[in-house]
């Protein structure tokens, strides 16, 4: 695969998760309607966690985290990184919020691409699979965010409807 072909692919599929949220609130973003439901907010950070733990950190000179409690928050339950935050707690996260959350993944966005557009064609063979997987589990997570809106909203008595 090819700097481009990567580089497209990549704001392709994370786009598109973004894109999945636009017809939810504020407060849409926020809910977790049971313990195996995460929020949609803690998807978006989490996918995000994941390029910058496991491709940003180990592979780009100098890179810094976003912010020095993420990795704890956004972990979901690879404990070989460290401890994280309990799944059934999610939904009490009213911070960091979704427009932290947003630019926490511009921010991994913006090196992510840095890191392909600068790869050697001696590092972009290590760095584009990591890339591929990461990709496969931000697909992973757009099923289950939408399957966790789905729940959320089937809970709510007005039974909001996801358009």
């Amino acid at each position: 695969m090819t700097h481009g072909n990567l580089e497209h692919r990549y704001g392709e599929i994370r786009r598109r998760t973004e894109t999945l949220t636009t017809p939810l609130t504020a407060e849409d973003m926020v809910i977790q309607s049971m313990p195996d439901t995460s929020p949609p907010k803690w998807h978006l950070a989490h996918t995000a966690w994941f390029f910058e733990t496991f491709i940003l950190q180990p592979r780009l000179p100098g890179y810094q985290p976003f912010h020095p409690r993420y990795g704890f928050l956004f972990n979901s339950y690879y404990n070989q990184v460290g401890p994280f935050h309990a799944r059934p707690q999610r939904g009490l996260l009213a911070r960091p919020s979704t427009t932290d959350v947003l630019a926490y993944r511009a921010h991994v966005d913006s090196h992510l691409l840095e890191l392909l557009h600068t790869a050697d064609h001696a590092t972009l063979p290590t760095v584009a699979p990591m890339v591929e997987l990461g990709l496969h589990h931000e697909q992973q997570h757009q099923e289950l965010l939408l399957m966790d809106v789905k729940h959320n909203f089937h809970a709510n008595p007005l039974f909001p409807a996801y358009r």
